[in-house]
């Protein structure tokens, strides 16, 4: 059978069969709105209870006046009868999981709107049929009303420009995944991520997204290294913005993939902002941040009952290299963790302000280095010794400091990796 994608009016139609194979078409019909009479011998499955339908065996007289028939009854004798009925009464007939003696078969069916995609696969395969719609589902923006509106209008003047409306239709379907990678090791990437790569026909890529990473983007999908490093941009964020946004008018799915997690410091609301005011959709996708699994792999609980009661997450780099040390007080707090991100190369600066507080000195401090990395290494202290132990490690490098840090107070796992006490 050839497919021709038709959109039909309503018909008259039946459903025979009220069991579970039935219920899946019933709730496609209901969905679309779509009027139906059913004939069944029994109510098999809960989505009929509120049903109104023929209880009785079915018989040649309940397929006289109706334009749509579907046999959702896996009875050989009913459907004969019917396949025989079909010459005379003239019916479309559906043998459910019969493709061979249907007249037409069930799409899986995308929905937005005045835009419906249906995915057919001929009846060999309704599975894959819903598994490449689920795809498509998630590629499309959830809204296009506005769009189809403004599509609607531009189709209707006299000197419409087809190019143009081309390329407000492709503007209109772009997309943004704002993707958090974690730490670099596979295994913590999400599923959520995973999925999202496969959808990908451009993926702007930062520095801390590690090589095992980058391998799992398709060899289909444009890889943009955009990373920004102390001392060196390959790209200004506003130029990584402007990217995000030509690429999504052009119809393209954009994954702006991220180390750790997009909303600790990877200036996703400057992203989400730019994506809203020119009307992009986008999706954010959660990764582990650094400022946990640096807890994780070093034995580090930065939450402990009666040492620690609470977690400060911040960080002491902000616009290119400017010092950021306004959260030193949050450590005269007590039985309080604070969790220092972009920390490493301000060590003796951080030290100096820490002295200037007048914070004691022995409070416990780490250093988690390259974490998840075969060199991983943590470096144990005190706030007084974070230049000297800033030394003994390099970046990427969480810093961690709280009493939940004391030697006593850290149960290495089995990926734990070397920890050096000072």
């Amino acid at each position: 059978m050839s497919t021709l994608g038709i959109a039909l009016t309503p018909k008259r139609m039946l459903l025979i069969g009220a069991g579970k194979v039935a219920a899946q078409k019933a709730r496609v019909l209901d969905s679309l709105d779509f009027a139906y009479e059913i004939v069944a011998e029994s109510r098999l499955d809960a989505y009929f209870d509120s049903k109104i339908f023929t209880c009785k065996a079915f018989e040649d007289a309940d397929a006289e006046g109706f334009e749509v028939i579907i046999d959702a009854t896996g009875n050989e004798q009913v459907t004969q009868r019917l396949v025989a009925l079909k010459p005379h009464l003239h019916f479309w007939l559906n043998v459910v999981d019969v493709p061979e003696l249907c007249d037409f078969y069930f799409s899986a069916l995308t929905r937005r709107g005045d835009i419906q995609v249906a995915v057919s696969s001929g009846g060999s395969s309704p599975t894959l049929a819903q598994v490449i719609r689920d795809k498509i589902e998630k590629i499309l923006p959830r809204d296009l009303t506005s769009l189809i509106d403004r599509l609607k209008n531009e189709r209707k003047k006299p000197d419409r420009d087809l190019e143009k409306l081309k390329e407000i239709a492709k503007a209109g379907v772009g997309k943004v995944f704002l993707i958090g990678c974690g730490t670099g090791y596979v295994g913590n990437l999400t599923l959520d991520a995973l999925n999202a790569f496969e959808l990908l026909d451009v993926a702007l890529v930062d520095a801390l997204v590690s090589e095992e990473i980058r391998a799992l983007i398709p060899l289909t999908c444009k890889v943009v290294d955009v990373s920004k490093k102390k001392g060196f941009h390959s790209k200004s964020q506003d130029e990584i913005n402007a990217l995000l946004v030509d690429y999504a008018k052009q119809g393209l799915v954009v994954g702006r993939l991220k180390g750790g997690d997009p909303l600790l410091f990877g200036r996703l609301g400057e992203e989400k902002q730019v994506l809203s005011a020119h009307g992009i959709s986008f999706e954010v996708i959660n990764g582990i941040t650094s400022a946990l699994r640096s807890c994780t792999v070093s034995g580090i609980v930065p939450t402990i009952r009666d040492i620690s009661k609470g977690v400060t997450i911040v960080s002491a780099h902000l616009r290119e290299t400017l010092f950021n040390d306004d959260w030193v007080s949050i450590l005269k707090q007590p039985l309080h963790t604070v969790i220092v991100l972009m920390a490493h190369s301000f060590a003796k600066k951080i030290e100096d302000s820490i002295a200037k507080q007048g914070i004691d000195p022995n409070l416990p401090a780490a250093f988690v280095s390259k974490i998840d990395l075969p060199d991983q290494i943590t470096i144990v202290g005190t706030v007084g010794k974070l230049d000297k132990m800033a030394t003994l490690c390099a970046t990427p490098a969480v810093l961690i400091i709280g009493e939940c840090v004391a030697k006593e107070n850290i149960l290495p796992a089995e990926n734990s990796g070397k920890i050096i006490y000072m």
